[in-house]
């Protein structure tokens, strides 16, 4: 494998099928890292969850929906993969578009049980996609950038997603005087992620 050069990293950017799946992926890392930050606070202060119950709700959500949700969007979308060259971007797809209209119903309802459950849903839906967006991020590239390829997307996403959600939350939240009005760009930013995800399902199916 020839070895890259410095200046082939820029080239990833011209990489239509890279950039997809890695645009998708801070918009969806940017909903994410929020969700974990805000969530359990949101619980308390609109729907009266102790602080403690909330959080110990929201960690066994993320360990019990990342475990399985990471598992079966696995399985689901190799077995996808093998019957369609689309299947790993048409996960991605389905991921973010399953979740936000259980996260917005979460965040909109007065109902406690029913927000909590569609957090709890919400959150399984997002793990599904896990594992299908690392692979594709490998596949999008030639061979010999594939080592970059992970270490941009990982700057990429820490740096245009998660770093900041959970402070432009807080921010809107003071400035609105409501958190539930500040975690609904959550949602959107979810939209984002399946916007471009979904065009490159549609572009991989079409080759």
């Amino acid at each position: 494998v020839e070895k890259p050069k410095p200046t082939d990293v820029f080239k990833l950017f011209r990489l239509a099928d890279y950039n997809l799946v890695v645009w998708g992926y801070t918009a969806y890392t940017f909903a994410l890292g929020a969700f974990g930050v805000w969530g359990p606070t949101f619980l308390n202060r609109v729907h009266g969850v102790p602080n403690e119950s909330a959080a110990t709700f929201f960690g066994a959500v993320l360990v019990v929906a990342g475990l399985l949700g990471t598992l079966v969007g696995g399985f689901t979308a190799t077995a996808w993969q093998k019957r369609n060259p689309a299947g790993y971007a048409c996960m991605l797809a389905l991921s973010v578009i399953l979740a936000t209209p259980m996260a917005a119903t979460a965040f909109l309802t007065g109902d406690k049980t029913l927000s909590m459950s569609c957090l709890a849903a919400a959150m399984f839906c997002l793990f599904l996609c896990t594992g299908p967006v690392n692979t594709l991020i490998l596949e999008s590239v030639p061979l010999n950038l594939r080592a970059s390829a992970m270490a941009m997307s990982i700057f990429c996403i820490h740096l245009f997603g998660d770093l900041w959600s959970s402070e432009i939350v807080g921010h809107l939240s003071d400035q609105w005087a409501s958190l539930q009005k500040a975690v609904l760009i959550l949602p959107v930013a979810l939209l984002v992620s399946g916007a471009f995800w979904l065009g490159l399902a549609v572009k991989t199916w079409r080759k």
